[in-house]
């Protein structure tokens, strides 16, 4: 991770890869787009109302009716999404009683405007008195989190965009265009103004939120969520990044350990000297033991041992040395005393060793049993109890020293390989098993405690806990924000005027248009979510489809295939646009410039809008991001309430 900020939880801090300085960054992430907001805010409701009573005036209440009715849906909408939100109303009661948080929800839904404008003026303040401190002043730094506090407002702009500004659109289009040429201009007027900023409003909340989901697994979190579900989002994305951190550690030292394994080639250069390898007399190194020996518990041995291991060529591994060995042993006779009986073998006897000695022994031999005028014997090693019969000490002496010889022969063979054979990585031989539940952390990722019997050249690379790979991308920066609002504009254009010229000639096939249209994105969307999660989600899996009918948006719903749902939704609308607008511009005929205006606009729109996606991709897209988080949550992110 060798960026400082790899999430998308604020604006990113460059402009077209190139890093501005925090004041820049002030004013072309908060301040210039809070001031467009309210005033494009202002006069969209300022116009649509004004429509509304002009229409009444007219004598016209059907479409004065229809306009006033979208203008007061969005509160409305909103309200109710707020009070059935546990969550949100765990919020709005905390600092308050219930009856004085359904109070201020209540004056919110018949004031607001008001209270969308304190909200702007709120971000545009903060976002000001931001400017005022030095950089990376933490003064600066809370100023700009108060000019982003979350507020059900966000939530109110989002829906105020498509359950408003989009039919609202498509209804005063549809009047303007079914009129003659005698028409009351004021009203056109007023017609065109909120078209205009109905356009700019649904351009700006598409270019925000197209891909929100992506985002959000990465950082972001919804401008309307709670101050609970933010420190929690902001908990596990402190807990993503010190997991990344732990992970790249690991990593690299997994590569320092893995460049100082032994090659392979030496490796199996030693081992296919086996097959030619042929015993010689020339010694390659000695292997000396020293150590006291029993002998039928009478006495001790003062034995040297020198293992003298020969090799022809110094490719041989220690195993074919050993095999060659003959060793020679070495006993001091001043230790023995006065042990004349014991014949000593100075070479190992080429006929195999003789059988163990049966549990009775035969009765011919007498039992010796001690008596109290003999001196007392060490019981150093026993291996039969005393009332079994032993055996004779020509016999036990040359077995006793074989057995020796190889324990030591033994040991040093497995000395020599722990610390000269290098071993496997411990991920291709065994899978390390999951640590405790109850001994994790709800925040700090816990690293095991190294084992003492873990070799040192193991690479011990592994997760604290069960993990999976999360991609994203960042927010835009100012220049992609500014393209790609351009670019919605142009498709939001060349969508509605196909889709409102197309109703005023064939209204019934308008309908059977937008009704297909919108199975298919149903039919879609339920195939990309496999009809899972709660009922909640899968009602909201309707109003999404009902906003794919005008944009395509990534929200609630994590697209598997972003590059598919976007080239093949870009194309079933271009191909829709293109042809119900081929079909009445050469089947109709139509009397006013009006029609051959528009078009011509749908044409120039739909070329607008094309060099603007290939200029956004090829140059302007966000960049990619890939964090490894947790993976110990029963929910999946997109299935979270929208409130």
């Amino acid at each position: 991770m060798a960026d400082t900020e790899v999430h998308a939880a604020s604006p990113p801090p460059h402009i077209l890869g190139y890093t501005i300085r925090s004041r820049t960054r002030i004013w072309v992430s908060y301040i210039v787009p809070t001031c467009l907001g309210v005033l494009v805010y202002i006069v969209q409701t300022s116009s649509d109302v004004a429509l509304s009573i002009q229409f009444f005036s007219q004598k016209e209440p059907g479409y004065g009716a229809g306009t006033l009715v979208l203008v007061i849906l969005p509160p409305l909408v909103t309200f109710l999404l707020v009070a059935v939100s546990k969550e949100q109303r765990d919020c709005a009661c905390s600092e308050r009683n219930k009856c004085t948080a359904l109070g201020i929800g209540l004056l919110k839904l018949f004031l607001f405007p008001f209270f969308v404008i304190y909200r702007f003026c709120t971000r545009l303040f903060w976002a000001i008195d931001g400017l005022f401190h030095d950089d990376d002043d933490v003064e600066r730094m809370m100023c700009l989190t108060k000019a982003t506090e979350t507020s059900s407002i966000e939530l109110y702009l989002l829906i105020q965009s498509y359950a408003q500004a989009a039919p609202q659109i498509i209804l005063q289009l549809y009047y303007m265009l079914a009129q003659d040429m005698f028409r009351n201009y004021e009203t056109s007027a007023v017609q065109a103004l909120s078209l205009v900023f109905s356009a700019i409003d649904l351009a700006a909340i598409t270019t925000s939120y197209h891909r929100i989901e992506s985002q959000r697994r990465v950082g972001r979190h919804y401008p309307w969520a709670t101050s609970k579900q933010v420190d929690a989002h902001r908990c596990q994305l402190e807990q993503n990044e010190r997991l990344c951190c732990e992970v790249e550690r690991k990593k690299r030292e997994s590569e320092r350990t893995i460049t100082s394994f032994p090659e392979s080639d030496k490796i199996m250069e030693n081992f296919r000297a086996r097959k030619s390898l042929l015993n010689s007399g020339e010694a390659t190194h000695e292997l000396h033991f020293q150590g006291e020996d029993e002998v039928d518990n009478d006495a001790l041995e003062q034995l040297e041992t020198q293992a003298l291991l020969h090799s022809p060529r110094d490719n041989a591994t220690d195993e074919e040395k050993i095999q060659g060995t003959r060793p020679k042993l070495k006993v001091r006779y001043e230790d023995l005393g006065d042990v004349n009986t014991i014949e000593v073998l100075d070479s190992i006897p080429e006929t195999p060793a003789p059988p163990p000695p049966p549990k009775t022994a035969p009765p011919e031999l007498p039992i010796l049993k001690p008596t109290e005028e003999d001196p007392p014997t060490p019981d150093l090693r026993r291996t039969m109890s005393d009332t079994e019969h032993r055996k004779s000490r020509r016999v036990t002496r040359p077995l006793s020293q074989l057995e020796t010889f190889k324990d030591m022969l033994l040991v040093n063979a497995q000395l020599y390989i722990k610390e000269n054979v290098p071993h496997p990585p411990k991920l291709l031989i065994s899978r390390l098993k999951d640590e405790d539940p109850e001994e994790r952390s709800t925040l700090i990722p816990q690293s095991p405690k190294p084992s003492p019997l873990t070799p040192k050249d193991v690479v011990d690379f592994y997760f604290p806990r069960p993990t999976k790979i999360v991609n994203g991308i960042l927010q835009d920066d100012f220049a992609g924000r500014t393209v790609s609002f351009f670019g919605w504009i142009a498709f939001i254009t060349m969508r509605m005027l196909a889709l409102s010229t197309f109703c005023v000639f064939y209204p019934k096939a308008f309908f059977i248009l937008v009704g297909v249209h919108y199975g298919l994105m149903l039919c879609c969307l339920a195939l990309e979510t496999r009809c899972r999660g709660s009922w909640s989600r899968k009602l909201f899996l309707l109003l999404l489809a009902y906003i794919y009918i005008f944009v395509l948006m990534e929200f609630r719903v994590c697209f598997k295939s972003i590059r598919l749902w976007y080239g093949g939704y870009l194309v079933l609308t271009l191909l829709e646009n293109i042809t119900i607008s081929s079909i009445w511009y050469a089947n109709e005929d139509y009397e006013s410039w009006w029609f051959g205006f528009i078009w011509e606009w749908i044409v120039y729109s739909g070329i607008l809008f094309l060099a603007t996606l290939i200029v956004y991709y090829c140059i302007l897209r966000p960049k990619e991001v890939a964090l490894i988080v947790e993976d110990d949550s029963p929910a999946e992110p997109e299935e979270q309430g929208v409130a």
